[in-house]
């Protein structure tokens, strides 16, 4: 995961003195191929998650070498039923999406490369789920599979689903208001036209705004034009080294200082409060952290002061504490410039 922190030691400060107390952190992976992202892993023994994904042979491999019996993964396809308003529109009114696929490198290069692939070659081509055994065409609701499985009080979803992944936000709403939940990070398409029916950012992020949510990261990942092939990032046909965005993934997380008070954000406990620090600092993010703990430590049950200096350890990577470092800050800001020596 592309946000994700090395450095979690708050968080493992937090799980090792059991201040979670008798709660679980409750995680759900909607497109969970290649297995939940190592940075949940933190949270064991406290760590529930339920990973979900269509590919049957997936869900079979991970349970298999799955050593948390409290991790479970379930093949199935997320979506809204026909009947609902959102399904209704997009038969009504299909998205235009006004994709660019077909004029990228990356689709010239999946063309020619599946032409090539046999048995003895394996050339890597770009994803092939749909090629794969999947799970029964029903498409259940995020909402449905989460109390079936008895998440409940979930603290962060990931969707990435190729495809319907707005209608799959959409169909988690109850789980999201209810629980509620801390954080999601969900791929977003930056192309596309103006219907509210289409997988755009721009329909995700004022859904996310509309929920109590704020942006706290994004990355973009380019395509070239088949016109003129720049170097693959990577060893395969995906996203290049230059080009126009065209996905991304983006972090929204509760901004639980500066939507205080307003009716989208839900109330907050203290014990969530404490699980949205560990967010903010797993995700690169201990400065959110810090702000969090200082308004709210003593209710999270936190040493406030040691807990900002191992925040200031994820920072500074020295032993400079919290104190020291906001000194320097105050007395001369100019050592924060690029440049400086803080």
């Amino acid at each position: 995961m592309e946000f994700a922190s090395p450095h979690q030691f708050f968080t493992n400060d937090v799980v090792q003195r059991g201040l979670l107390h008798d709660s679980s952190f409750e995680l759900i992976d909607v497109g969970c191929s290649g297995g939940i992202a190592a940075l949940w892993r933190i949270f064991e023994p406290r760590l529930k998650a339920l990973g979900i994904d269509p590919v049957l042979d997936e869900c079979a491999r991970l349970s298999a070498q799955e050593v948390n019996p409290a991790v479970r993964y379930v093949p199935a396809f997320v979506g809204l039923p026909d009947n609902h308003p959102f399904s209704q529109q997009q038969r009504n009114r299909p998205p235009t999406e006004l994709n660019p696929w077909a004029r990228l490198s990356s689709a010239a290069a999946t063309e020619a490369l599946a032409q090539r692939v046999s048995q003895e070659t394996k050339l890597p081509v770009l994803n092939t789920w749909q090629a794969e055994r999947l799970a029964e065409v029903k498409t259940f609701t995020l909402d449905e599979l989460a109390g079936r499985e008895g998440f409940t009080d979930v603290d962060f979803i990931k969707i990435d689903i190729d495809g319907q992944d707005l209608a799959a936000l959409l169909s988690g709403e109850k789980v999201i208001r209810e629980s509620p939940v801390l954080g999601m990070v969900l791929e977003v398409n930056f192309y596309g036209g103006t219907g509210a029916n289409e997988h755009t950012f721009h329909n995700t992020d004022r859904l996310m705004r509309s929920w109590g949510f704020d942006l706290f990261g994004l990355t973009t990942r380019k395509y070239a034009a088949g016109a003129l092939p720049n170097r693959f990032e990577w060893d395969c046909p995906a996203q290049s080294i230059s080009g126009r965005p065209y996905q991304g993934d983006a972090l929204y997380l509760r901004d639980a200082i500066g939507l205080e008070g307003q009716p989208a954000l839900p109330p907050v406990s203290s014990g969530k409060l404490l699980k949205l620090a560990c967010l903010f600092e797993s995700f690169s993010l201990p400065d959110f952290a810090a702000e969090l703990i200082l308004k709210h430590g003593p209710i999270m049950g936190l040493d406030t002061d040691v807990s900002l200096d191992l925040l200031t350890r994820s920072l500074r990577h020295d032993e400079v504490g919290y104190r020291e470092h906001m000194r320097r800050f105050r007395e001369n800001p100019a050592r924060f410039y690029r440049n400086g020596t803080i």
